[in-house]
């Protein structure tokens, strides 16, 4: 199901002026290709996503998965995509998954704006199915913050999109020995997690295995899409929202901030890390 993106497509360059200190020069910039993105079930439009259009078939897949959509992989019969022009906007892509009627019928509801790269949660009808619908997370995996350091620095020799533009998010998920498994960059983080899922979940990886590191802050919707997949350690090197710590508190999710520098903040549920081969234990 992964395909290598196309290097070509997700980066384009602009002339523009760079200036340092007194001196300004003309140059070529690289940006990062922004398009939208359809997410299809049966055929039917469900969301709009603002993405970087490489590993969409990915997308598709965790998105299904982390938005409760289908419960397993197994439950997606398919997936396929492809794209159209529009006159005005330039290429525009699509994924469609395959489901059972019983399940297409659960993802019924049509969201009829765009979503943001900033946004999971357009579409849901209450406040009350925030966090509804996730089982705890159970898992006997442990690891050591020297582990979760090399994850970080795989990560970021992997982000080639980011390096060149600074405008792309990455999210990687590896083993408890720090070892990388899978990588997504993408403009929106969110759509960054779902491709790295839907990697692993392609590769038929045990996610509950798995550690996912994340380049932005671990917020609500972050948080609500790994404890649907069932992810027992998620790490950034930034910050957690107060309600990103609440869902995985309530989930079973051990949540790591700040985990640069050979420093780490640990939000919840401790008892899965470690420090030099040692439970994590305050002084």
């Amino acid at each position: 199901m992964h395909k290598q993106p196309d290097r070509q497509i997700l980066i384009s360059r602009m002339d523009g002026l760079r200036v340092e200190g007194d001196q300004v020069r003309a140059r070529e910039e690289d940006l990062a290709v922004e398009a939208p993105c359809e997410i299809r079930f049966n055929g039917r439009s469900y969301v709009l996503l603002m993405a970087t259009p490489a590993d969409l078939e990915c997308l598709a897949l965790g998105f299904a998965i982390s938005e409760g959509i289908a419960a397993s992989p197994q439950e997606v019969l398919g997936v396929s995509q492809g794209q159209d022009k529009l006159p005005g906007v330039g290429p525009v892509y699509w994924a469609d998954v395959s489901l059972s009627p019983d399940l297409a019928r659960r993802a019924r509801a049509r969201r009829a704006a765009p979503a943001a790269t900033s946004c999971g949660l357009c579409g849901l009808e209450s406040f009350r199915e925030l966090g509804g619908d996730i089982k705890p997370v159970h898992s006997s995996l442990s690891v050591d913050l020297e582990a979760i350091q090399r994850l970080f620095a795989g990560m970021e020799e992997g982000q080639h999109i980011y390096l060149r533009t600074g405008a792309a998010h990455a999210v990687a998920l590896g083993t408890a020995q720090g070892d990388l498994l899978c990588l997504a960059e993408d403009v929106g983080r969110h759509n960054a997690l779902d491709k790295s899922l839907g990697m692993a979940l392609g590769q038929g990886l045990d996610l509950t295995q798995c550690v996912c590191a994340v380049s932005g802050r671990i917020s609500l919707e972050m948080a609500l899409k790994a404890a649907r997949a069932g992810v027992p350690v998620v790490c950034s090197v930034s910050a957690a929202t107060s309600l990103g710590h609440q869902i995985c508190a309530e989930a079973g999710v051990t949540l790591i901030g700040f985990a640069r520098q050979g420093r780490a903040t640990i939000y919840c549920h401790p008892q899965r890390v470690l420090l030099r081969g040692r439970p994590i234990q305050a002084g």
